[in-house]
């Protein structure tokens, strides 16, 4: 990296990418799930909306 003819610019490109996947390489989360996020698109789709359910009060009165 240090003795290399690259311009400034194509060695701090490198250092960043070398950084970079070795964090990914060692987390749970991979590179499409890292780009999603940064894109800032959904993790998931879904064709429903969904309630909360307070399920507390369910067992509440099964159990009385």
């Amino acid at each position: 990296l240090l003795g290399s003819h690259k311009t400034n610019k194509e060695k701090a490109r490198s250092l960043i990418t070398k950084i970079v996947n070795s964090l990914t390489a060692c987390s749970e989360i991979g590179g499409p799930m890292a780009a999603m996020y940064l894109l800032r698109h959904p993790d998931h789709y879904k064709s429903h909306r969904f309630r909360t359910c307070f399920w507390k009060g369910y067992v509440y009165e099964v159990m009385r």
